[in-house]
């Protein structure tokens, strides 16, 4: 079986990484990622491990770097065999600047996340909804694999950053004043409701609400050109590629732009792409371990 290491985002200095793995005989000193945040400190990063058991969710009231290691990893060919991500239940966060990467939420029961404290970034997550919170602002909504962004409905959360992401549905409520681009939508609208003073650009959809307050600057629309999402890799690359030339694949939706979309959402950094080790070895003499390593930006 292949291992995915997924030590993808620079902990601050003195910061601990603290591992997660719910998989009987792991090594992993908490089995829980609520145990792991209890005793975490500001700025720590909590790795969850790929498991076929799914975690339960839980609330993170401390800035700290949740992450897993993506998801769809055996679909995708990242790994041969075994789980194929780190599913996780509805997590809550509270501190401002927490990081939520590679974690895969539509696999275990609410399947959300929802964001109380400004500043979060959920980035190559695969995830239901993101729900923002009234007053919550300057939030990154980037390179996930997603169903809609929705805010509270009496006050507003503005000035976010939604881009490169793949939305099984997209709708947005409550959103203002932020910067939506870069997008690929599967939905046949996309909904605007309650949603001012936004811009939207570079997006591929097959159409969209007419919202008067926001701007719409150079997006493409087109139902024959639409790529096809699925339910176990995301995009149907063969679909994608024959649908679309590469001028417009290059300029618009999640997979263009200076920061693409990031195929299963294999977190940046050090990635253990295979290793071979024997199942025998002589008494006294040493075990030699063969290890793949590749980079993944």
């Amino acid at each position: 079986m292949l291992v995915l290491t997924a030590v993808g985002i620079a902990a601050a200095a003195n910061a601990k990484i603290l591992r997660v793995s719910n998989v009987s005989g792991s090594s992993a000193p908490y089995t829980t990622i609520a145990a792991a945040h209890d005793a975490a400190s500001t700025g720590d990063t909590i790795m969850v491990d790929i498991s076929p058991k799914a975690y339960d969710g839980t609330t993170l009231t401390k800035k700290v770097v949740l992450i897993g290691a993506g998801y769809w990893l055996v679909d995708n060919g990242i790994l041969s065999e075994g789980a194929s991500s780190a599913m996780v239940g509805e997590i809550k966060t509270y501190a401002e600047g927490t990081t939520i990467c590679g974690i895969d939420f539509t696999g275990a029961g609410n399947n959300n996340v929802i964001i109380y404290g400004s500043k979060t970034v959920v980035k190559r997550c695969r995830v239901q909804n993101v729900h923002i919170a009234s007053g919550v602002s300057n939030c990154v909504i980037h390179q996930n694999f997603i169903g809609n962004v929705v805010g509270d409905s009496y006050e507003e959360s503005s000035y976010h950053q939604i881009t490169n992401n793949i939305f099984r549905k997209g709708n947005f409520r409550n959103i203002d004043n932020s910067y939506i681009a870069y997008n690929t939508f599967a939905l046949n609208k996309v909904t605007i409701f309650s949603s001012k003073d936004n811009t939207f650009e570079k997006n591929l959809w097959k159409s969209h609400d007419e919202e008067s307050s926001c701007t719409f600057n150079d997006n493409y629309e087109g139902d024959n050109l639409f790529p096809t999402v699925t339910d176990y890799k995301g995009i149907d690359s063969d679909v994608y590629n024959n649908n679309l030339t590469m001028d417009i694949r290059n300029k618009y939706g999640a997979f263009a732009g200076d920061s693409p979309y990031v195929l299963s959402g294999v977190p940046a950094g050090p990635v253990i792409q295979d290793m071979i080790v024997p199942t025998t070895v002589e008494l006294g003499s040493k075990l030699n371990v063969t290890i793949k390593v590749g980079v993944q930006q």
